[in-house]
């Protein structure tokens, strides 16, 4: 069976603390997708309730029809660690990557989440560091 590309994924509630329009999204996904030669599908809108992922979570069936996902950003996973290792599973299981266009981070294989818990753990690290020690 031939994959048919890369489902777009974006946000209706803040991204960062920053409230990001869908259409810029998915205009920097569209761009992104574009740069890359990727074949771009339109994209899946998470939820606005907080902490919901339910449209990510109706994607996994797909993955199997699909090379994979785009998100805006990595900011955009599951905040649990065992919400992201799901996803993980879900991309191994179907051959599926992540593309993040925002930090143009890739997850290819199963051994790319590394990277990507390696990133989200030094933002919250330095997200929650007292900055003032540096003056």
């Amino acid at each position: 069976m031939k994959k048919e590309g890369w489902r777009g994924y974006i946000f209706s509630r803040e991204i960062n603390g920053q409230m990001i329009p869908q259409r810029v999204q998915n205009l920097v996904l569209r761009n992104y997708a574009q740069k890359s030669g990727l074949q771009y599908l339109l994209s899946a809108t998470e939820y606005h309730m907080p902490g919901s992922f339910m449209m990510l979570e109706s994607l996994y069936p797909s993955l199997k029809e699909l090379e994979g996902l785009l998100f805006y950003s990595i900011s955009m996973l599951p905040e649990s660690k065992a919400g992201r290792q799901k996803l993980y599973a879900a991309l191994a299981k179907h051959r599926c990557g992540i593309r993040f266009a925002l930090e143009e981070l890739t997850y290819a294989k199963p051994k790319d989440a590394d990277l990507i818990e390696d990133v989200l753990a030094v933002r919250k690290i330095s997200a929650q560091a007292d900055l003032s020690l540096l003056s």
